[in-house]
């Protein structure tokens, strides 16, 4: 009999970076924190209490509990969408482009036949320090949709923000103003959003703004 040639194969096994490991778990931190704004402002008894928290929102923001619920679907989605665009803010130093997202199947970017609310288009405008990422509706009659980041301006000083719906710490240590708004008409004016309730967009909040006084800076 002739023994058949054993073929020995090497295979090196190389642990994930520690600035990608750490990457994930930042990811999945963020998602665990949007799930929590998520239960509180659907199940908690504390913001079940429409009336203590509307006093403090303004006449252009509302809660997304007391929309319907395709929008509340594509709010969730673009928290997903999201938190991931602010990881790879983080790595790569730029926002990810509208097509990448998409590629990588990140919702609400990726395109979704079963969508009750239709199909999107969207397109990411960078100027500046001013961030949007702006849905179009291919159906009439759907709203638009805009996530507008402020990035810290070169040069100032850090942000003393606590982290909360509106205030997103990034790995880096950049501090960013995020919010999220929905509009009932798709005429949306061409260039920048930097203002979008002074342009009839209504903003969005899963459990209404804070009402903390923002943590003191550090004495030198």
């Amino acid at each position: 009999m002739t023994a058949a040639a054993v073929v020995v194969r090497r295979i090196e096994v190389r642990p994930p970076s520690k600035r990608g490991e750490f990457a994930h778990v930042v990811r999945f931190s963020m998602v665990v924190i949007l799930g929590v704004w998520m239960f509180l402002a659907a199940d908690s008894a504390t913001f079940r209490d429409a009336g203590s928290v509307s006093r403090h929102l303004l006449p252009f923001q509302s809660l997304i509990q007391d929309r319907p619920a395709i929008e509340q679907r594509m709010f969730r989605e673009l928290q997903e969408g999201l938190l991931e665009a602010e990881v790879r803010r983080a790595d790569r130093g730029s926002w990810p482009a509208v097509a990448s997202l998409a590629a990588d199947g990140i919702p609400p970017f990726a395109s979704d036949p079963t969508a009750r609310g239709g199909q999107y288009v969207w397109r990411l405008i960078v100027n500046g320090s001013v961030v949007n990422y702006l849905g179009l509706p291919s159906r009439p009659g759907a709203p638009a949709w805009l996530v507008l980041v402020q990035e810290p301006e070169p040069g100032a000083l850090p942000d003393p923000a606590r982290e909360d719906e509106e205030h997103h710490r990034l790995i880096t240590g950049d501090m960013l103003h995020v919010s999220t708004w929905v509009r009932a008409t798709a005429v949306i004016p061409s260039g920048t959003i930097r203002a979008p309730q002074a342009e009839g967009w209504t903003q969005l909040y899963a459990v209404g703004p804070a009402l903390t006084q923002p943590a003191p800076l550090p004495k030198p």
